[in-house]
């Protein structure tokens, strides 16, 4: 009995052992993740400030949700940028083409709701709420998204993040985790593109003192040039009179007359470059004045089997700019859509509004916004920008005059002028005019 008391004893004080160590271990464990944890904060936190571009953010912070909480792939949008976001788009373009992924909306209500809320939603347990979205969450569900979160930066909504993650709730420490990430990238996605549009704003300064030089040297040119084709075309004129209507005297003359005239007006186009004629604005309403502009290119776009659709927003407030200026932006803007698309296909020309509510320099100034989108061959990313410069050209038979003159009527009346790529291919040319 004595023996059976010490071994009853024993194997209690090994089984309070035992549960002391196991306690010990899981203790352990938890700091260890917690630590780890901490650990890819601070590592993701300070890789940031080495990052300026937006994918390879997007791909950092997938990492480290990967490492985190195991997740297994992720779509994060960040408001495109403008003066007013227009509409959230996927970081990766071609995962969002692949998969077919719509651009959000800033007034739809899934960005509505994370601007109010900025929480982490979790699909399967927030079912009120993914019901009050499930229009918009509907492809994402396809997807197997299962949660998605806000990314923050200076109080304002600048992205969301979609993830699927393994099954079963998150942890409140890994919930802890992901706000602390989505703040941090949030604060990173915004300083990438302050830096991208400090970039771009660095090559418009550029732009606009090379356009000046050349402009001016251009402008020599021109002058010089006027006078002897002046004689040229006024000699070829007198003798064409001399020559039979048949002959072939008379049809090189024509040809000749032809060709001087092409050259006056390129020294005409040098001219505006250099010294733009002054503008005469007055009022006008977009819709009416792009509809009217679109008659002058219909022949051109029925003969390479184009289809001109306009998409005009209702009760846009007037412009107040040059009628011929305008006209002149937009008929160089849609030809060259138009010359783009040689196997043909749908050309949108589209006038909305928006104000620029983020830019305290322009804060409460309203922006009509004119897209040309054409289904071309595009235009590289590195070219975006240097097609507005004076005597660039993609084209094998053009000038390049036509964007330069394009910018300089667009500036000259306080207004924007870019480039992008389509989300399905071709280039999208954007002017923003302010209104009355």
């Amino acid at each position: 009995m004595m023996y059976n008391a010490l071994i009853l004893g024993a194997l209690r004080q090994l089984s309070a052992d035992i549960q002391e160590i196991d306690m010990a271990r899981n203790f352990l464990n938890l700091f260890q993740r917690r630590h780890k944890g901490d650990t890819l904060l601070t590592e993701f936190g300070e890789s940031l400030l080495l990052i300026v571009d937006p994918e390879q953010l997007k791909n950092n912070l997938l990492s480290k949700l990967r490492e985190l909480i195991n997740v297994e792939k992720a779509f994060v949008y960040l408001a495109s940028q403008s003066d007013l976001p227009l509409a959230f788009h996927c970081v990766d373009r071609t995962a969002q083409t692949k998969s077919q992924l719509p651009d959000l909306t800033v007034n739809g209500k899934l960005v509505s709701w994370f601007r109010v809320n900025r929480q982490i939603l979790a699909f399967d347990e927030d079912k009120e709420v993914t019901q009050y979205l499930a229009e918009e969450l509907e492809p994402f569900f396809e997807l197997s998204m299962n949660l998605a979160f806000p990314l923050v930066s200076m109080d304002r909504l600048i992205g969301i993040t979609f993830l699927h993650v393994p099954e079963g709730s998150l942890k409140i420490d890994e919930v802890a985790k992901i706000q602390t990430l989505g703040r941090q990238a949030g604060l990173a996605f915004e300083n990438a593109l302050l830096f991208k549009e400090r970039m771009r704003q660095n090559e418009r300064m550029f732009r606009a003192e090379q356009l000046a030089t050349m402009g001016q040297f251009a402008a020599g040119i021109a002058h010089e040039l006027r006078n002897p084709l002046t004689a040229i075309r006024s000699t070829v004129q007198y003798l064409s009179g001399e020559f039979t209507e048949d002959g072939e005297q008379k049809k090189l003359a024509t040809d000749v007359l032809g060709e001087v005239d092409r050259l006056n007006g390129i020294v005409e186009n040098l001219l505006t470059l250099a010294k733009p004629a002054e503008s005469k604005p007055r009022k006008l309403d977009v819709g009416k004045e792009i509809e009217h502009y679109l008659n002058f290119v219909e022949a051109q776009a029925k003969k390479q089997n184009v289809q001109i659709e306009s998409q005009i927003e209702k009760d846009l407030p007037k412009l107040f700019c040059d009628p011929a200026e305008l006209r002149q932006v937009l008929i160089n803007l849609v030809l060259n859509g138009i010359q783009a698309m040689t196997k043909g296909g749908p050309l949108v020309i589209r006038a909305l509004l928006f104000s620029p509510k983020d830019d305290a320099i322009t804060a409460g100034k309203k922006k009509i916004l004119i897209e040309v989108e054409d289904k071309g061959a595009g235009i590289p990313a590195n070219l975006s920008e240097k097609v507005f410069e004076p005597f660039f050209t993609t084209k094998s038979s053009g000038t390049g005059l036509g964007l330069a003159i394009c910018n300089n009527i667009v500036r000259r009346h306080g207004g924007e002028i870019w480039i992008e790529q389509g989300i399905e291919g071709g280039t999208v040319v954007k002017v923003t005019l302010p209104c009355i």
